[in-house]
């Protein structure tokens, strides 16, 4: 019986330890960008796969989403505030009854940043989700535009919410 209760802790033990997630925060950067965001996050080029995605991020026990696109160079004068205001948009049309939460335009790591909380309602067969978005466009010093978005199911805003911003607020140009 002693053995048994040993063999058991020494199981509970392992699971604790190999569930644990590191404090320190994993990097991506290629020879443009870095962003960090925490290690519970998994990279998976199919959470949103469309070709300008460089970075896909997820974790489905947690169900908590995030992506890094590059678009390039900003098209013309106006690129960043028809850029951002196209990409809201299609979010807004993608989701049922889209509330706007937030819309702030700010600078942070010398990119001119537009933020915009979003939720709303995706529905898949059979269920339907209410999912937050966090969405974040940046335009860096050389007019280089690139987008970050994190979602949640919105129940769980309060547990996310500050990761997501957080990983969008780290990225940094080289």
């Amino acid at each position: 019986m002693k053995k048994c209760a040993n063999i058991y802790f020494l199981f509970t033990i392992l699971l604790i330890t190999a569930c644990k997630y590191s404090e320190k925060p994993k990097v991506f950067q290629n020879d443009n960008i870095s962003i960090e965001y925490p290690s519970y996050l998994k990279k998976d080029k199919d959470v949103f796969p469309v070709q300008n995605l460089i970075l896909g991020l997820k974790n489905d026990y947690r169900d908590v989403f995030f992506i890094l696109c590059d678009y390039g160079k900003k098209p013309g004068i106006n690129g960043f505030n028809i850029m951002a205001d196209s990409l809201v948009n299609q979010l807004k049309n993608g989701i049922r009854e889209p509330q706007v939460e937030k819309d702030t335009t700010f600078n942070i790591n010398q990119f001119k940043t537009r933020e915009v909380h979003i939720s709303g309602i995706i529905a898949s067969t059979n269920q339907e989700k209410r999912m937050y978005f966090v969405f974040n466009l940046f335009e860096g010093k050389d007019e280089h535009l690139y987008q970050t978005a994190g979602w949640c199911f919105r129940h769980k805003r309060d547990l996310w919410q500050k990761d997501i911003q957080g990983i969008a607020y780290s990225l940094k140009q080289k």
